[in-house]
C-alpha cells in the first residue's frame, strides 16, 4: 500500500522534474527530492531536502514538509514523520492523502486514538483504499474498541466483496477475545469462499478446539495436514487437540513426525510419549535433543518415571558440570533417587538446598518417609 500512495500523493502535488533557472543556476531541492522520492530514491532525496534554505522567500512550506514527512516514513523515522505531516497540515496542504499518512505514522508509534483522529480528517478521499480499513480496525482493537474493529472490518467487507482479507481479520480477532464458536463459523465460511494459508487452518483448528468441538477440530486438522504435511503450526495445532481430547499417545505421535523436519520439537515429543506412559521411546527421542541443558533436564524427570533411579544418580556428576546444580527441582529428583536406592545419607546433601515452599514440604515428607524407616526397617525392605 505505501509505495503506490506514496506515487499518488506525490503526483497529486503536481511534482514534477525539478525546475532550473538558467539565469541564477538555482536548484529547486524540494522538487528535486519529490521527484527523487518518486523514483524511489529516498536517501538521495533526504540529502536534497537537506539543501533546501527555509529562510528563503517563497519556500513552499506545505510542499518541503510533506516530501520530508515522506521520505521519514521511507526510512521508518516515525517521530519526524509524525511531525512532518503535521506540520505540513499546519501550513496549509489540504491534499487528504496527507492524513492517510499521518494515520500510518501515528500507528507505528502506537499512539492508536490519533491514527483513527487521522483516517477521520482524511474523510471520504480514503475509502477506496482496503488498507485504510485494516489500518483502523487495527487501531481500534488496540485500543480495546473490540466491536468497533469489526464491524469497521464488515463495512469494509461489504465495500470491498472480493477481498477476503478483512474477514480473515475478523476471524483471528475472534480467536484472540476468545469468541471460538463464532471464530470457528466465520473461519469455516472463509476457507470455503478464498484460498487460505496453512496459519488460518491451524487459527481455525484452534478455535474448533478451544470452543471443545474436538471431533470437528480433529476432522478439519487433519484434513489440513494432508493439505500442508510440512507445516509446523498445523501439527502443533493437532497434536495438542489429540491430548486434550484424551489422546496423548496420539499427539505424540503427530509431534515425533514433526521433529524430524524440526528437530526443536524433540523435547516436546518426548514429553507426550512420557504423558502416554511410553516411556522407551520418550527417553530414545530424549537422547536426540542437542540443546544439553533441555536435554538433560527432561532425561532426569523421564528417568525418574521409568523407576531408572541408578542412572538418574548417575547424571549428579553431568548436571553439575552443566550448571544445573542450583536447580532445585533436579536436586529434589536427585534425592528423591537416592531415597528409592536406600542410599539415605546422600538424599540429605540435596534436601538441605531446598527452599521453595511445595519442594520444601516435599522434603518435609521425604524425611519422615525416611524416619520411619530407621525405626521399623523391615517395612521398608
Amino acid at each position: 500500500m505505501s509505495r503506490l500512495l506514496l506515487l499518488a500523493l506525490l503526483l497529486a502535488l503536481s511534482l514534477t522534474a525539478f525546475a532550473q533557472d538558467t539565469s541564477s543556476d538555482e536548484v529547486d531541492y524540494v522538487e528535486l527530492a519529490a521527484l527523487l522520492m518518486r523514483d524511489g530514491e529516498a536517501a538521495r532525496a533526504a540529502e536534497a531536502l537537506a539543501r533546501v534554505d527555509l529562510s528563503v522567500e517563497g519556500i513552499d512550506l506545505a510542499k518541503y514538509h510533506t516530501v520530508r514527512g515522506l521520505i521519514a516514513l521511507e526510512q521508518q523515522q516515525l517521530e519526524t514523520a509524525a511531525e512532518a505531516f503535521d506540520a505540513a497540515v499546519g501550513a496549509g496542504q489540504a491534499e487528504p492523502m496527507i492524513h492517510l499518512y499521518r494515520a500510518q505514522a501515528y500507528f507505528g508509534l502506537e499512539r492508536y486514538e490519533q491514527a483513527v483522529q487521522a483516517l477521520d480528517e482524511a474523510g471520504e478521499a480514503v475509502n477506496g483504499i482496503s488498507g485504510a480499513w485494516l489500518l483502523r480496525a487495527h487501531a481500534q482493537w488496540m485500543q480495546g474498541q473490540r466491536q468497533a474493529a469489526l464491524d469497521t472490518l464488515s463495512e469494509a467487507g461489504g465495500r470491498f466483496p472480493g477481498n477476503l482479507g478483512f474477514q480473515r481479520r475478523q476471524v483471528f480477532y475472534l480467536v484472540e477475545a476468545g469468541l471460538y464458536a463464532e471464530a470457528a463459523e466465520l473461519g469455516r465460511d472463509y476457507l470455503n469462499r478464498g484460498e487460505p494459508k496453512a496459519e488460518d487452518y491451524a487459527a481455525i483448528g484452534t478455535a474448533l478446539r478451544r470452543s471443545k468441538s474436538f471431533e470437528e477440530a480433529l476432522r478439519f486438522l487433519e484434513a489440513a495436514r494432508l493439505k500442508f504435511p510440512d507445516n509446523g503450526a498445523i501439527a502443533r495445532a493437532l497434536a495438542q487437540t489429540w491430548l486434550e481430547s484424551g489422546k496423548p499417545l496420539a499427539a505424540a505421535e503427530v509431534m515425533a513426525a514433526q521433529a524430524e523436519r524440526e528437530p526443536e520439537l524433540l523435547v516436546e515429543a518426548a514429553e507426550l510419549y512420557r504423558r502416554a506412559g511410553q516411556t522407551t521411546r520418550a527417553l530414545n527421542l530424549n537422547a536426540r535433543v542437542e540443546d544439553g541443558e533441555r536435554k538433560l533436564k527432561q532425561r532426569v524427570g523421564l528417568l525418574i518415571a521409568a523407576r531408572k533411579y541408578a542412572e538418574v544418580t548417575a547424571l549428579e556428576g553431568a548436571l553439575r558440570r552443566a550448571g544445573l546444580w542450583a536447580d532445585e527441582d533436579l536436586r529434589y529428583a536427585l534425592a528423591y533417587a537416592w531415597y528409592r536406592l536406600g542410599q539415605f545419607e546422600r538424599v540429605e546433601t540435596h534436601l538441605q538446598v531446598l527452599t521453595r515452599p511445595e519442594l520444601f514440604r516435599r522434603a518435609t515428607e521425604l524425611r519422615r518417609l525416611m524416619q520411619e524407616c530407621a525405626d521399623t526397617p523391615w517395612a521398608c525392605a
